[in-house]
């Protein structure tokens, strides 16, 4: 009898691709436009076709390689983010804790590896054409290249679960049993050995093609290699895509800090909240780690969903990463410096693109009395109102839907920050995805030009301070953009001074700006969102 394999592998070869089965290695580049492209299986009338039993297509219950493959096919075919898509998945948040632990697994090591994993396919399959199920193939291809080559699953259960989700497939028509072979025989031909080795040390194909065909910085868009290196040189930008990119998935924990309702006033000395801090830290486990500038690091025992962590249901804390924390900690340690804070209360502030809410949250949590948060989106400012509803301090906030460059206040107000819509490049580590994008730039720079100048002509009052920051690690986003708006005329650089972002002083550049760059901070910190910060002040 002739074996799976071979027949897969036979069945393979009639459609034009070629193996030596005695090194199990690829020939010329394989074909696939003829299975991504094969007749329809529907009746006539649109209805599904029976199974070859006879039978109809079944309810299957969900995997978490099938949510992780529809949601990476989804985000494939629609030019989103995979992981904001797994969030939304009904099936997602269907699975156990343990199986969402998996698929978001499985989804952040496609989407960090996207580009090493498609130069390793590319090396034995022809570019596919577009075909009904060709987002659907590609994700499970992508997926199994993943488990067997970065997430080093067993080939077996790699191959094996992985090609079964192709007999899930949900739409009409399902997907041809030639199309299913061809997967199987792809994965199978990757994990043989380079040579004619049989231990189980031997190198895979796969690895081997991995090792001489790809390196991580194929992760990376050619586009923001390029800007990297002409912003920071060629050591720094691959300082960058070491630390966003790191060698051994396996050895990934994923980073995430926590703010609280005390960090920003322990952080700018107002008051001593060690002790409540100490108590939260405690509460999550004695893993978590304090940073310096008094947000909480989660310690490995806190695994699963975030809304399960102690302390979640109660509006103890905010996830937010320790770089973002800054604009806040500078705009509220100059305005303490300016009022007292007995005189806190009376102050206006303004946060302006605000959703999700976590530097509003900062600055209503110190004890600013008018806080008013602006967000353009309708969505994004439903999970703002969420957000801070949940932390108890939504009647303390006014919320604007509106596009911050048309909101006037009804007089000026005496800080406002402007963490602007930017390419989001610094968050490659925690968001790998937009470091293969081409954002429109130039549209970027324009948005933010119109809102900072705005807010510093016709928000800002007199004497007040204007926080600029972006999440971006590109000058022309950052560094020029302020310069601009100083060149204007109408504000100037009130210096970051080392004492009041404890643990980023290093970061503090020659203007008295804030660049925090990843991997190049020490401790803990190095590891943490590439991220910019300047304060001006109103002349």
């Amino acid at each position: 009898m002739i074996s799976l394999l071979v027949f897969a592998l036979l069945l393979v070869g009639s459609h034009g691709f070629r193996f030596s089965m005695s090194s199990m290695r690829v020939i010329p580049p394989l074909r696939m436009s003829e299975l991504l492209n094969p007749p329809s299986e529907s009746r006539p009338d649109g209805t599904p076709s029976k199974t070859k039993n006879g039978m109809g297509p079944q309810k299957i219950k969900p995997t978490a390689r099938y949510v992780a493959i529809s949601v990476l096919a989804d985000a494939d075919a629609a030019g989103s983010f995979a992981t904001r898509e797994l969030e939304e998945s009904p099936h997602y948040q269907s699975l156990d804790a343990r199986d969402r632990a998996f698929a978001r697994l499985l989804v952040a090591t496609v989407e960090r590896r996207f580009g090493q994993i498609d130069k390793v396919l590319e090396c034995c399959i022809q570019k596919p054409n577009k075909g009904k199920h060709a987002h659907f193939i590609r994700a499970t291809l992508r997926t199994g290249v993943a488990q067997l080559f970065f997430l080093r699953t067993r080939p077996f259960a790699a191959i094996k679960e992985t090609v079964e989700v192709l007999r899930m497939y949900p739409n009409n028509p399902p997907i041809p049993e030639p199309m299913i072979k061809f997967v199987n025989g792809v994965l199978r031909n990757l994990s043989r050995p380079s040579n004619n080795e049989t231990d189980d040390t031997a190198e895979m194909l796969g690895e081997k093609l991995l090792r001489e065909k790809t390196s991580p910085q194929d992760n990376f868009s050619t586009w923001l290699l390029n800007q990297m290196r002409n912003d920071w040189g060629e050591k720094t930008a691959e300082l960058i895509c070491s630390e966003m990119m790191p060698p051994d998935d396996t050895s990934i924990t994923p980073r995430i800090d926590l703010s609280t309702k005390f960090s920003l006033a322990a952080a700018t000395g107002m008051n001593d909240y060690m002790e409540e801090i100490q108590l939260l830290m405690e509460s999550l486990g004695g893993e978590s780690i304090l940073l310096p500038q008094f947000s909480i690091r989660g310690g490995s025992s806190l695994k699963g969903d975030v809304k399960l962590w102690p302390g979640y249901e109660e509006g103890a804390w905010w996830v937010q990463d320790s770089s973002s924390t800054l604009p806040a900690l500078v705009l509220s340690s100059a305005l303490h410096d300016k009022y007292h804070q007995c005189r806190l209360s009376e102050l206006h502030v303004v946060d302006m693109c605000s959703a999700p809410g976590g530097k509003a949250s900062q600055l209503l949590s110190v004890g600013f009395g008018h806080v008013t948060a602006i967000e353009s989106n309708p969505r994004r400012s439903r999970r703002l109102t969420e957000n801070l509803k949940r932390l108890d301090l939504l009647d303390k906030c006014q919320i604007v839907v509106e596009e911050g460059q048309n909101w006037v206040p009804p007089r000026p107000v005496h800080g406002i920050l402007v963490d602007v819509p930017c390419s989001a490049t610094g968050t490659g580590a925690r968001r790998p995805d937009v470091l293969r994008r081409n954002p429109d730039l130039k549209e970027l720079i324009e948005i933010q030009q119109l809102l900072a100048n705005h807010c510093a002509d016709t928000v800002l009052g007199e004497g007040g301070i204007l926080v600029y920051a972006t999440c971006s690690i590109l000058k022309e986003e950052s560094e020029d953009q302020v310069q601009k708006l100083i060149d204007r005329g109408n504000v100037e650089t009130l210096p970051i001074l080392p004492h009041e972002v404890p643990g980023f002083e290093d970061a503090i550049d020659n203007h008295g700006w804030l660049r925090v760059i990843p991997g190049v901070l020490g401790g803990n910190l190095r590891s943490t969102d590439g991220f910019f910060v300047a304060r001006l002040i109103r002349k």
